[in-house]
């Protein structure tokens, strides 16, 4: 309960605060109202459903459909969303940072032939925004609207650069508009590996048409799925080219074709470019320079294709490892959201589940350079691994038979009743063997503080 002498204060204490309040927000509403009322037009962007930039002979023209924007003219193809999306906030919001008046002069402004000239349509009405030469200082620019030829405004330079955008930029840069998780097939063409269609099945799992027994790396395949997706357009080269054959198209050197409900996304892969290749899309278009080299992408995934790692299985079915040199070897059992390990002389680690996460991780790096015959194998493995899962039952073993002058390690693996045998790269596997040895050793400790002469 407040005490009753604290009242006024408190009476006092309200009104002041109700006073702070109701001059906030009139100033707040004053400024509004100054902001509106220096607006150019009263328009609103999602109103704005036609779009005309001038400038002298040149001319381009936007017309939005079904909500998205298209370039008419000079030609016909998608708008780059985020330009337009740019002039129409500056159309709605365009201010005059100045008035200056009626002239019927309007030369020395450089508005008898403005250099730019903005049309748009909104709500069935056309608008007009005149834009001449800079004003002293390069503070802005003059400019008139269509109510008012003979009006002179001035607005500011970061308004004027808004909107005087060149045709190449208002231009789509998106190469595939197809989304990720609709993506059922992939069509690859290179001169080396000729034709590759490559159906998905599920998550990262995908099949060669064809070569039905050829096991496919599904991760590789869904990177290259990504980066189609995310490349753009780097520079538009030629809008009506007569020799494609200098690009590299005629024929092609290679082709992407992405299929998803709709119909395919194709795009001819060309010559080498700076910095990325000539492209152009299956149906006609302009020869465009992409922002990577997408033919040479294509050819490493195709040569990289085939599923060569040791181990294919996921980590979280792994509920015990067994792993070292066959007479000191130890051993971790999965409890909860750590891991329990016991060493060959009883010593105890824990472990947090996702340390454990990375040897499984850098196993799944390890793939076969090629398959090998053992030839005089050692009594026993030098090193061996054991995967089981929760009820004790082998997921996958893995034994080192050797080591070769090349730097390559000689391994047998196990997977169900299948085994493999063959040579994997020195370093890759030696990073594991390390990452391994490195689960088995107790976590550090910070570094002890130099000793105080007393000690």
């Amino acid at each position: 309960m407040i005490p009753r002498r604290l009242l006024p204060y408190l009476a006092l204490f309200l009104a002041l605060l109700g006073l702070y309040y109701g001059l906030t927000w009139r100033q707040t509403r004053q400024e509004a109202q100054k902001t509106e009322a220096k607006k150019i037009f009263p328009v609103k962007e999602e109103e704005i459903n036609a779009l005309v930039l001038k400038r002298g002979k040149e001319e381009v023209r936007l017309a939005k459909e079904d909500g998205e924007w298209f370039l008419t003219k000079p030609l016909k193809m998608r708008a780059d969303k985020a330009t337009v999306d740019s002039i129409l906030s500056t159309l709605a919001h365009v201010q005059k940072e100045r008035d200056l008046g009626s002239s019927e002069d309007l030369k020395p402004y450089g508005l008898d032939k403005p250099a730019l000239e903005v049309e748009f349509t909104a709500k069935d009405q056309s608008r007009r925004l005149a834009i001449g030469n800079a004003t002293p200082g390069q503070m802005g620019y003059y400019a008139f609207q269509d109510q008012a030829p003979r009006h002179l405004l001035v607005i500011g330079p970061g308004q004027k650069e808004s909107l005087d955008r060149p045709e190449k930029d208002l231009r789509d840069k998106t190469l595939f508009a197809y989304s990720l998780d609709k993506v059922k097939s992939l069509h690859l063409k290179t001169r080396s590996a000729g034709d590759v269609q490559l159906d998905k099945l599920g998550p990262n799992s995908w099949r060669w048409v064809g070569r039905e027994k050829f096991p496919v790396r599904g991760d590789r395949v869904e990177e290259l799925v990504r980066v189609l997706h995310l490349s753009r357009v780097k520079d538009f080269v030629a809008d009506a080219p007569k020799d494609l054959k200098s690009y590299g198209l005629a024929p092609p050197r290679g082709e992407v074709a992405v299929v998803q409900d709709k119909e395919p996304e194709r795009l001819l892969l060309g010559e080498k470019a700076k910095e990325g290749g000539y492209a152009r899309k299956a149906s006609g278009g302009p020869v465009v320079v992409t922002d990577k080299d997408l033919l040479a992408l294509v050819t490493r995934t195709l040569n990289a294709l085939e599923d060569r790692r040791l181990w294919r299985g996921q980590a979280a079915a792994v509920q015990k490892m067994v792993w070292g040199p066959p007479d000191k070897t130890w051993v971790g059992v999965k409890e909860k959201d750590f891991w329990k390990i016991t060493g060959p002389e009883k010593q105890e680690v824990k472990e947090p589940a996702v340390r454990m996460e990375v040897g499984l991780w850098k196993l799944q790096a390890l793939e076969f350079v090629r398959p090998a015959s053992p030839k005089a194998s050692p009594a026993k493995p030098l090193y061996l691994l054991e995967l089981d899962d929760g009820a004790g039952k082998p997921l996958f073993r893995l034994e080192e038979l050797g080591r070769e002058k090349n730097q390559e390690v000689l391994v047998q693996v196990k997977v169900g009743d299948k085994k493999e045998t063959g040579l994997v790269p020195s370093k890759t596997y030696l990073e594991w063997q390390k990452e391994m040895t490195r689960l088995a050793s107790p976590p550090q400790g910070p570094a002890p503080g130099p000793k105080s002469k007393k000690d």
